[in-house]
């Protein structure tokens, strides 16, 4: 099964069923199979008023046609939809169990089962929607996954090898053959496979979080700091599959809380326009959602739209004045329309709140440098950098005051600190440390900098800073052959 294609799916789920049979054998149809679970009684009264509606009403309906998979099957899937997934199971249970031929029952059970952390049971689940969906594709990546965290790591390991070659641009896939590489110590090939995980997806937390692992047990220190940093920019962050049945699921969803999540979700893809349009109709479902009103001052402060920032400042202050993130998101937008006074109060504000806020000591900071008050900015990006150890603005910015101060040693130290993560501001960030380095007289690691700094900035396509680094590096070379 090493070269499984999408076409082979009756080859993929015999030999899923092979491998998993001590595992959890699958029960024929045509066996008699055991008492189905009874319809489940639902706690109505503890939903809230926006889920509660649609819950109901696909119960009712069910309770007044029993028997019939369809509505039962509808039930689980509202259920599952808001996230009920002890009562959504027998749902999918009686349904697959009444409706034997049709595969999305067993495929909502196996992804239920696997919330429910019940893995053993999802595993069978899956191997039942395969045989009835052959090559669905999400379901043979939820079988591997269900079958690792089941313990069966030879079976989920031949299973990713398999999907691996017929579909090799599948982030999860290089995610789950990285992870058992790591841990029979073949770190190499785990490395590999991670890093292309994280190459296919960007913001694929968990991914980045084992090659910082690996990385760190190779000795790789430094590689290692650079993806955990991008793990804690986005630790949820999880790459998506086309799943037209899961879509079935998520079109279901219409409480507060969902909306909101898609629009944090919305938000975090640069999707500004629909995030606004998703918290709003969070707030339209649940006007108590302060969470909502805060969140929209950050996306009405980046669309521009200055009214709706201060609608939604004022509804999250009448109703949670002292909640430090709405002063800092209403401080950001302030900022960014120079309205430095006022941004100042805001952050002010925040560190009444949260003394140790570093973002808030930050902006703050810069509020201060700019102003020229150096050496209060100074103290402030010293409290932020105390908060936070890798905030890189704040070790930059408190380089040049030091560059400014003539204290060129210790601002060297500060610069050092900027050179990770891998981004757009590296070679700023690299060229800073360059031309520091050159100050003190220390040409031969300046020229280094200096020529890495080019190479970036030429890689990032930033080219009037590649005219600047390229005039200091043709100064330092003749500076260094006097």
């Amino acid at each position: 099964m090493r070269h499984a294609s999408s076409g082979s799916t009756l080859l993929w789920a015999a030999g899923a069923l092979l491998a998993l049979a001590f595992l959890c054998p699958v029960p024929s149809h045509a066996q008699t199979l055991p008492p189905l679970p009874p319809l489940p009684v639902l706690p109505l009264d503890s939903y809230e008023p926006a889920i509660r509606g649609p819950i109901e009403a696909a119960y009712e309906d069910a309770r007044e046609h029993p028997g019939d998979p369809a509505r039962e099957g509808i039930l689980g899937m509202v259920l599952y939809a808001h996230e009920q997934y002890e009562f959504a199971a027998p749902c999918f249970v009686r349904a697959h169990a009444m409706d034997p031929g049709e595969g999305r029952w067993a495929y909502y059970l196996g992804r239920v089962r696997v919330y429910m952390g019940d893995h053993e049971a999802a595993v069978t689940a899956f191997l039942q929607a395969l045989e009835l969906r052959p090559g669905y594709l999400p379901a043979q990546v939820m079988l591997a996954q269900a079958a690792l965290e089941a313990g069966a790591v030879d079976e989920s390991f031949a299973f990713y090898e398999d999907l691996a070659a017929a579909y090799p641009n599948v982030a999860e896939v290089h995610y789950g053959l990285g992870r058992i590489l790591a841990e029979r110590g073949q770190t190499e090939a785990a490395v590999e496979h991670l890093r292309r995980a994280c190459e296919l997806f960007p913001s694929f937390g968990a991914a980045h979080f084992a090659l910082a692992k690996v990385y760190r047990d190779q000795g790789e220190a430094e590689k290692a700091r650079e993806h955990l940093a991008l793990y804690q920019k986005d630790k949820t962050g999880w790459p998506t599959l086309d799943d037209p049945l899961l879509a079935d699921i998520v079109a279901l969803r219409n409480s507060a809380t969902d909306h909101l999540r898609r629009g944090i979700h919305l938000a975090e893809q640069g999707q500004l326009v629909e995030a606004a349009a998703a918290h709003e109709a969070a707030l339209e479902a649940d006007p108590r959602l302060v969470q909502a009103h805060v969140n929209l001052i950050r996306i009405y402060g980046e669309l521009g739209d200055a009214a709706k920032v201060e609608e939604h400042y004022r509804a999250a202050v009448e109703q949670e004045p002292n909640r430090a993130e709405t002063h800092y998101n209403y401080g950001v937008f302030l900022l960014s329309q120079q309205r430095t006074d006022e941004a100042a109060d805001a952050f002010r504000r925040v560190l009444e709140l949260e003394p140790t806020h570093a973002d808030a000591l930050n902006n703050y900071a810069y509020i201060l440098m700019t102003s020229g008050e150096l050496d209060e900015a100074k103290r402030y990006y010293r409290k932020a950098i105390e908060s936070q150890p890798d905030l890189r603005s704040a070790h930059f910015n408190l380089g040049r005051i030091l560059v400014n101060q003539k204290k060129v040693w210790e601002a060297i130290v500060h610069f050092r600190q900027t050179l990770t993560p891998e981004d757009d501001e590296t070679p700023r960030c690299t060229y800073a440390l360059a031309a520091a380095l050159a100050r003190v007289g220390a040409w031969e690691e300046a020229l280094k900098y200096m020529v890495e700094a080019e190479q970036k900035a030429r890689a990032r396509g930033q080219l009037e800073l590649l005219a600047s680094i390229e005039k200091d590096r043709h100064r330092l070379e003749q500076d260094g052959n006097r």
